[in-house]
């Protein structure tokens, strides 16, 4: 996988068993974290290095107009907003399939402001976007539910199993071994 990664493909490693569905259930619910799985980990490197919250707002605030480069999942992303499109709904169908597209990141303000910059300049906007702030992530998997959510630090996938297939994303600063 770190191999994969660093030839620019994407990779990740599924953990858990797997999830009884709903047969029902008409969405598709993907979920991404953003720093080392969206975007590239510049500013994840920032507050790893300072351990300081204000020194990363800072830096972010810093670069508020510059858009983060890609993240190894970047391409992926597009290519479920694109498929959001052109999924079209039967129009006789009243519960037509939908692909429904989450960001769920630790963020929160001021630095959200380069989230939606980088996101702008790309051309995608998720159905949902969480700014947690430090608020757990299991939370908001739990009512979210996706079928697969993408996160590059495996604290955050923990536990969260039991609501869809956690996929590691072994990127970045916070992967590489101590």
């Amino acid at each position: 996988m770190r191999r994969a990664i660093a030839a620019g493909r994407p990779a990740g490693l599924v953990l858990g068993g797997p999830t009884v569905d709903d047969p029902k259930d008409r969405e598709i619910r993907v979920a991404f974290d953003f720093d080392g799985v969206l975007a590239d980990d510049e500013a994840e490197k920032v507050f790893h290095t300072t351990k300081d919250v204000n020194a990363f707002h800072s830096a972010e605030q810093a670069k508020v107009n510059i858009p983060h480069k890609p993240g190894p999942l970047e391409k992926l992303f597009r290519e479920f907003s694109k498929l959001q499109q052109d999924v079209p709904g039967d129009t006789l169908d009243h519960n037509p399939p939908r692909i429904r597209i989450a960001l769920i990141t630790a963020r929160n303000a001021p630095s959200h402001e380069r989230v939606v910059t980088t996101l702008r300049s790309w051309g995608v906007q998720p159905d949902e976007t969480f700014f947690l702030g430090g608020i757990e992530k299991k939370r908001i998997l739990e009512v979210f539910r996706p079928h697969m959510f993408f996160d590059d630090q495996l604290s955050h996938l923990e536990g969260g199993s039991a609501y869809g297939a956690m996929v590691h994303v072994p990127f970045g600063i916070k992967n590489i071994p101590q």
